[in-house]
């Protein structure tokens, strides 16, 4: 039987917790508003692959938080599996016919949307896609930020310490870092990407998704 979504799957996988802890428009919104392609596509090279990488970034989003509000219900988590499934699909081809579909290509928010995609798909497609997504951020055409929070994904699953601390976990009603190889530096790293410091990172996410409540006794 496959484990069920955990509560901290759900949060990190809103957008990943690199931009979620820097949005106010995440934090104030307990739903999603899909952005506007005549906004968001206005200076892309190709518009047609910025609209559909919005709407899967959309799809994607929306699954999320009906999952995030509805806790413990187990359809939503299977819509999410089969969304995951579906967006796949389309990002692949994308990326095939047009290289990673960067800020240029796609327009900053859309090729986030690819991004997302990856993000939530297995260790293998992560793996496969990371150099691909590497070459793309020191081009400029993606967040480091956001190649950061999938390097430190990889290492976790692979059970090793993460680089740059954006994986958390839940531990006895609190959040906790995921082990962080050097620690005493990881600021340092986490800097030349654009995150902010770890102690930072670490109170905007309690303060955004508090540990539930513990059971009385």
């Amino acid at each position: 039987m496959a484990p069920t979504m955990s509560r901290m799957t759900r949060i990190g996988s809103i957008l990943g917790l690199a931009t979620l802890l820097t949005s106010t428009h995440l934090i104030a919104e307990k739903h999603w508003i899909p952005a506007d392609p005549k906004v968001e596509c206005a200076s892309a090279a190709n518009k047609d692959v910025c609209a559909e990488l919005l709407a899967i970034r959309d799809r994607d989003q929306i699954a999320r938080y009906d999952a995030l509000n509805h806790p413990g219900d187990k359809t939503f988590e299977e819509t999410i599996k089969k969304v995951d499934r579906e967006n796949l699909v389309r990002v692949e081809a994308i990326i095939a016919a047009n290289g990673w579909p960067g800020a240029s290509l796609a327009g900053r928010k859309a090729g986030g949307g690819a991004w997302t995609v990856i993000q939530h798909a297995d260790l293998p497609t992560q793996k496969k896609y990371l150099p691909l997504m590497t070459k793309a951020a020191d081009a400029g055409e993606l967040s480091w930020a956001l190649v950061a929070t999938t390097i430190d994904r990889i290492e976790v699953r692979e059970g090793k310490p993460q680089t740059y601390g954006t994986q958390f976990r839940e531990v006895n009603g609190e959040w906790v870092s995921e082990p962080i190889e050097d620690e005493a530096h990881v600021d340092d790293r986490r800097k030349k990407v654009g995150l902010g410091p770890l102690a930072e990172y670490t109170a905007q996410l309690k303060q955004l998704h508090p540990p539930p409540p513990k059971p009385k006794e």
